[in-house]
């Protein structure tokens, strides 16, 4: 089977790659297509703020530029992106716009027989889904078609659910409203932050991932089921009221200790870098 992977260019992205690239073996891997959407509101709703600085701007730009530069040495539990690209020796970019000329003639040379995506922020259009032999498969962290849209897991805290959800189902033209594969739950902890539950959810969804490959691989496309419009909710950013809701909960957005420890796997063992100016920020 060949395959083109589509992530976000943020931790969660990176975690799920990490996971995700091993579990391909056998396969080829054709390359992996990163999106780097800024939406407005992650320039002014502060929740939103501190998210996008931990996610995306602290790894990206103060910390993996370090740990690309280390001369070569032990490797680490974790790979940055550039680190997965040599590891895998698979080309690794972002994508501005999917659905153009450039873009979908790129796809369309690469002829893949299946492209997943998990947490790319972009949406592919019928023309562009239309490239791929089986289709697209996406991996949503809410349970489908209750939690679609944006920030599904804090909108599980906020709604007072027992249990985050992880759910794999083709594109279509629509915002995650596919059929249905496979929906994975996993316990909320009020004790343990938000950022590092989020971590968690997109590899639940790597074995109904494996399976699909193999079918498809032997020529049996599974269709999945036709999600219940009747229970569908689309939600959007967060305000920062919800942000506050969640404070109000006792479940922290992040947890410093934990987050330093995140960043840890992605340093060689023996060496270390100074994290506490940037986590002072």
């Amino acid at each position: 089977m060949r395959i083109l992977v589509c992530s976000k260019r943020d931790l969660h992205g990176l975690h799920f790659l990490n996971r995700l690239l091993p579990a391909l073996a056998g396969h080829r891997l054709l390359e992996v297509w990163l999106s780097d959407k800024t939406r407005e509101a992650e320039n002014a709703v502060p929740g939103l703020v501190a998210l996008r600085f931990l996610e995306r701007t602290l790894p990206e730009e103060l910390v993996f530029p370090l740990v690309d530069a280390l001369p070569p040495g032990a490797v680490p539990s974790e790979a940055t992106f550039a680190g997965l690209a040599e590891r895998y020796r698979v080309p690794v970019q972002v994508v501005g716009d999917v659905n153009s000329s450039t873009a979908r003639e790129r796809m369309a040379a690469l002829e893949p027989d299946l492209v997943i995506s998990a947490r790319f922020s972009l949406l592919f259009d019928a023309e562009t889904i239309a490239i791929p032999r089986f289709g697209m498969l996406n991996v949503h962290p809410g349970e489908l078609p209750i939690y679609a849209g944006l920030h599904a897991p804090l909108r599980a805290v906020l709604d007072r659910a027992d249990a985050f959800a992880c759910s794999v189902h083709w594109i279509t033209p629509g915002i995650d409203d596919g059929p249905l594969l496979d929906v994975h739950r996993h316990p909320i902890e009020t004790r343990r932050c938000l950022l590092s539950q989020v971590r968690e959810l997109y590899p639940l969804a790597i074995p109904t991932l494996r399976a699909v490959i193999d079918e498809c691989a032997a020529g049996r496309r599974p269709a999945g089921h036709p999600q219940d419009r009747r229970q569908r909710r689309y939600r959007s950013m967060p305000s920062a009221d919800e942000f506050a809701h969640l404070e109000s909960l006792g479940l922290k957005l992040w947890c410093p200790f934990t987050y330093a420890d995140w960043l840890q796997r992605f340093v060689p063992p023996g060496q270390s870098i100074p994290l506490s100016p940037a986590l002072a920020r």
